[in-house]
């Protein structure tokens, strides 16, 4: 049978990601659990140290993309679950939910909608750019490729994915689960700040057209 190994890429996220990680430790369906501390300065480290993982660990920040492309580089099993290391609220029902289309084959990818994604998001019933998802292994054929993207850019690229070859797609409403914005951990002017590189490099790996335009293509391929 198809077994699960989740990716949680880690940047300073001591305050969240045990409530995390105690949910995906303990989960049935996961079957390896990979943590991939990206240079973190707090004492995110320490805290991923109490649970059953693996741990990978840099000494300086490379980014999301690099983080999870080392993380697939060692993962054993033939499916991916990628989850954001900074949820709140995140139940074991959610994890199940996102799990199993692919794990039936129901679906060739699922991506989490979380309660807090930004209104128009909520509205089109797609978060393009959410972290949380599940696919197979072999969808992704050059790693170092993903190493070379923006550290934002890795949900886009693997949205151009998706649409080239036209995967059925599950949309997973996470109705419960928040991911605070970076104006909530950092405060409201620097995490605004924050935000505006994040945004520059998701342009910077598909386009400012191409951001917007993935939605209504991937909308095309829902299948739930």
């Amino acid at each position: 049978m198809d077994k699960i190994s989740c990716i949680v890429p880690a940047y300073n996220e001591e305050k969240r990601i045990g409530n995390v990680l105690k949910i995906l430790e303990s989960h049935p369906l996961v079957d390896e659990l990979i943590v991939i501390n990206d240079g973190s300065v707090d004492n995110t480290e320490k805290i991923i140290r109490k649970f059953s993982c693996r741990v990978i660990s840099f000494k300086k920040n490379k980014g999301k993309s690099y983080a999870v492309a080392k993380g697939i580089a060692i993962a054993k099993n033939n499916i991916i679950m990628l989850v954001d290391s900074d949820l709140e609220g995140l139940k074991k029902r959610n994890i199940s939910d996102l799990i199993l289309p692919v794990k039936n084959e129901e679906a060739d990818i699922t991506i989490s909608i979380r309660k807090n994604s930004i209104i128009i998001y909520r509205l089109l019933g797609l978060d393009f750019v959410s972290g949380d998802r599940v696919f197979r292994k072999n969808l992704i054929k050059n790693l170092e490729e993903i190493k070379k993207l923006p550290g934002y850019g890795l949900e886009c690229f693997l949205n151009e994915i998706i649409i080239k070859k036209r995967l059925r797609l599950n949309i997973v409403n996470w109705k419960n689960v928040v991911a605070p914005g970076k104006h909530a951990k950092i405060g409201f002017f620097k995490g605004m700040l924050k935000e505006i590189p994040m945004i520059k490099q998701i342009i910077k790996t598909v386009g400012a057209y191409k951001m917007f335009n993935q939605s209504f293509k991937m909308l095309a391929l829902k299948v739930n």
